[in-house]
Order: C-alpha cells, then sequence, then structure tokens
C-alpha cells in the first residue's frame, strides 16, 4: 500500500503567471538525489531562470519508496506538466569517477567504475564528456529511478550533478588561482571536493559526513594531498549552509581563506531567486551548461 506524503517545496521560487505563461521554448532542468527532488525552468534564449523549486523528504529505504513520493510531487506540482522544449535529467548520488578523455573508451565504461567502486544492485552506468576539460565524468544511477524519470518526462537527456560543478566552476575566474582553489559543494550528509590549480583539474571526490569536523578532516587532508599551502589556498563554499550553521563556523576556524561560491554569473534570475542566497543552488543553476 502507497503511503501518502505531505508534499510542499522546502524552496519555491516563481511565479502563478507562469501557469499561463507560453514555456514551450523552455527548458526544465531536473536534479535528483537521494531525499531530494529539485528543478528550475530557463529560458536560453533570454539566458535566464524563471521558477525553481526544491523538495526534501526523508530518504526512503527502497527505490520504489523514493518514486512513491516524487510521484505524488507529479500530482501537486502543476509546472510539471508543461510542454518543455528540453528537459534534462541530472543525477545527485551514485558512485562517479573522472577518466581522462584522451583514455576513455566508452565499451569498457563500467569497468572505470568498478576498479574503484564494487557493482551495484539494479546498476545502471553513464558516462558525461566533459570535452572542455578533457574529462569524461562516469557514474551509476538506480536502474528503476531512471526509468521511471525517463518515462515520465519523456526525455533523452541526462546528466550527472558532478558535470554541472565541473562546468559551473570554470564561470568563476577563480578557478585560475595560482595558489588554488578548493570548491566545496556541501549537501546533506555527503559533500564534493574539487580542486583547481592554475585552471587545472587536480581532483574531484564526493565523500559522505555526518559533522562539520568531517568536512574539515577531509579537506585539509586534500590539501596536503594535492601539494597546496594551507595558508594560501582559498576554499568557496557552495549548498544550502548558512554563517551560522555548524559546518561553517568550523570551516571558518581551520580556513584562512574562506568564501561563498558566487551565483552562475552570465545569467539572469527572477527577483524571487535574487532572494535565495546564490550559492544555495549553484549545482542546480549550472545544470543549464549540460542540456
Amino acid at each position: 500500500m502507497s503511503v501518502t506524503y505531505n508534499i510542499h517545496p522546502a524552496f519555491a521560487a516563481d511565479d502563478a503567471s507562469l501557469l499561463e505563461t507560453d514555456l514551450t521554448t523552455c527548458q526544465l532542468l531536473v536534479l535528483v538525489g537521494k531525499g531530494s527532488f529539485n528543478y528550475v525552468v530557463y529560458n536560453p534564449a533570454a539566458r535566464k531562470f524563471l521558477a525553481l523549486k526544491s523538495y526534501r523528504f526523508a530518504p526512503q529505504k527502497a527505490t520504489i519508496a523514493d518514486i512513491e513520493v516524487i510521484e505524488q510531487v507529479f500530482d501537486t506540482d502543476k509546472l510539471l506538466f508543461t510542454n518543455f522544449s528540453d528537459v534534462l535529467l541530472a543525477f545527485d548520488g551514485g558512485n562517479s569517477t573522472l577518466v581522462p578523455e584522451m583514455h576513455f573508451d566508452p565499451a569498457i565504461k563500467k569497468d572505470y567504475l568498478h576498479l574503484i567502486y564494487p557493482e551495484q544492485a539494479q546498476e545502471l552506468v553513464m558516462a558525461d564528456t566533459i570535452s572542455d576539460q578533457q574529462m569524461v565524468n562516469v557514474y551509476s544511477v538506480d536502474k528503476d529511478l531512471f526509468g521511471f524519470l525517463r518515462k515520465e518526462f519523456s526525455t533523452d537527456k541526462f546528466s550527472h550533478v558532478n558535470t554541472g560543478l565541473l562546468k559551473g566552476y570554470r564561470f568563476d575566474n577563480d578557478y585560475l588561482e595560482l595558489n588554488g582553489i578548493i570548491y566545496l559543494d556541501i549537501q546533506q550528509h555527503k559533500f564534493t571536493l574539487t580542486v583547481y590549480r592554475f585552471g587545472k583539474l587536480l581532483l574531484q571526490q564526493e565523500m559522505n559526513s555526518q559533522t562539520g569536523l568531517d568536512v574539515v578532516y577531509h579537506l585539509i587532508n586534500t590539501i596536503r594531498q594535492t601539494g597546496l599551502d594551507e595558508s594560501q589556498v582559498k576554499v568557496k563554499v557552495g549548498g544550502p549552509v548558512t554563517q551560522d550553521s555548524q559546518i561553517y563556523e568550523e570551516l571558518r576556524r581551520f580556513v584562512p581563506k574562506l568564501e561563498w561560491v558566487p551565483r552562475l554569473t552570465g545569467f539572469w534570475y527572477i527577483n524571487k531567486m535574487e532572494e535565495i542566497p546564490g550559492y544555495y543552488f549553484n549545482n542546480l543553476y549550472s545544470l543549464a551548461l549540460c542540456v
């Protein structure tokens, strides 16, 4: 028997008039994670984001339960009924690894992933080519979730959240920092570290965390492993983190050069989005670069 959930967006930035607006030239960019369903409506001609919704729910033990929650989001969110020009489905979660493009063979993409991670039940292995950084992001998604979303949205456009992050960070000139820069995308119970030095990608790694000290420990360890100077490297934080959060307080204690990831530059945002800190949904906005 299915369970009925009380579905309301944790964040919403839209306008009721959108339901009466022709959005058929717009794109729907969807980001699905464990316990989250997020999307933005994007007008590529105007390079403008028109709506944002973020739904949060308790992560379910079985994928079918996650699907039931997302089905109820569909039932309550009328904006999702729009016939968009394109729909991009992006996945946050599962295992992922970066492979140099020159060494990538699509026929053995599973092998790249399984050199690091054990094969999972109901696993589908996919790959995103990031040509401007000569990398391929190989990642896994759950087959049932993938099949459900693909059918619901009738799309063949897919991506991984880290692919969007890698593309988005290149819009921030600090990725050229001579002393190095580390971008931290902090989400619930996990975070992604992306390290550049003078424009060269050194590392991207996703890790689980329970406390701010977990994040600090892995951050400092990464700085030392990559040979960067702890006193000189810049660290920029993105994700739904507040200045008074325990994670941010711990980072302030140990990181001399700490800043927020800027809102993706070169794009326009409705006023309600401007009221939400830009770094909150940097991963979602960056999907506009993946379509």
